[in-house]
């Protein structure tokens, strides 16, 4: 678990000079990759690609985070229909960090949102969602529970 550790600060000090250089969202997207490589390649289990379950909307999240960044999350019904999807064309602020666990960051404009997803350290495969709503100034704090580690879009 040390090793590991050692290894995640080591990547985190990594992305976050990737940052400091280049503040796109390729470079994030690739970091993200790097990241959850590594992450991978040290047992742990669970990454930020997959399907995750809202219980309190009833909705999905589907995170796709890959290099092509073609889509960095969906929302989706409980059935799988696609309520919005978030790219690289609609999303501002995007940043990765690593704090107490991996943390997806960005903001909707058109969605007047914040969202900001965390994957502990932990072997949890669960995330944290955090949402604000700039216009009604509501945020909302769920545990999102993990259900499937494919990103498959509908």
């Amino acid at each position: 678990m040390k090793r590991f550790l050692i290894v995640f600060a080591v990547a985190a000090i990594a992305v976050t000079g990737a940052f400091a250089q280049d503040d796109s969202l390729n470079t994030a997207v690739d970091a993200v990759g790097a990241v959850g490589q590594i992450a991978a390649d040290n047992g742990v289990s669970g990454t930020l690609q997959g399907t995750w379950y809202d219980s309190k909307y009833d909705c999905l999240w589907v995170l796709t985070v890959d290099s092509t960044a073609s889509g960095l999350a969906e929302l989706r019904d409980a059935n799988g229909g696609l309520i919005y999807k978030f790219t690289r064309n609609n999303v501002q602020n995007f940043k990765l960090s690593a704090s107490g666990g991996l943390t997806v960051s960005f903001d909707c404009a058109e969605k007047n949102r914040q969202y900001q997803f965390t994957k502990p350290l932990s072997g949890d495969k669960d995330l944290k969602l955090h949402v604000y709503n700039t216009y009604y100034k509501e945020t909302h704090d769920a545990t999102i529970t993990y259900k499937d580690g494919s990103a498959t879009k509908n």
